[in-house]
C-alpha cells in the first residue's frame, strides 16, 4: 500500500526519501480585510520584485516568525505563457 499522506514542510519524514518524492502541502485560501492602502502596498511590492502577492505575504509571515515556510513555497510558481503553450512546463514542473 502506498503512503500518500501530505506532510507540512517542517514535518517531512526523514526516512531517506528525497525531497522530490514528498508531496507539498495543498494550498488553501486565506482571506483578511485590510485597509486599501495595505493591499496597494503589497501589490506594489510584488510588482517591484517581479513576483506574486502570495510570495510577498509568505516571505513576510516567515520573517515575522509566524509560520515556517520553505523557500520552495515562496518561489514564484507562475509559468510563462510561451512555456505553457509549448507544453515544456508539464515536463519540468514539480508536484
Amino acid at each position: 500500500m502506498r503512503d500518500d499522506r501530505l506532510f507540512p514542510i517542517h514535518a517531512v519524514p526523514t526516512n531517506g526519501a528525497n525531497a522530490s518524492s514528498v508531496r507539498r502541502e495543498p494550498d488553501v485560501q486565506l482571506a483578511a480585510m485590510v485597509p486599501q492602502s495595505v493591499k496597494r502596498a503589497v501589490r506594489r511590492k510584488a510588482e517591484e520584485e517581479g513576483t506574486t502577492v502570495r510570495s510577498v505575504l509568505l516571505r513576510a509571515l516567515k520573517h515575522a516568525g509566524i509560520a515556517e515556510v520553505d523557500e520552495a513555497e515562496i518561489a514564484d510558481r507562475r509559468i510563462a505563457a510561451g512555456a505553457e503553450r509549448s507544453g515544456l512546463w508539464k515536463a519540468t514542473r514539480q508536484r
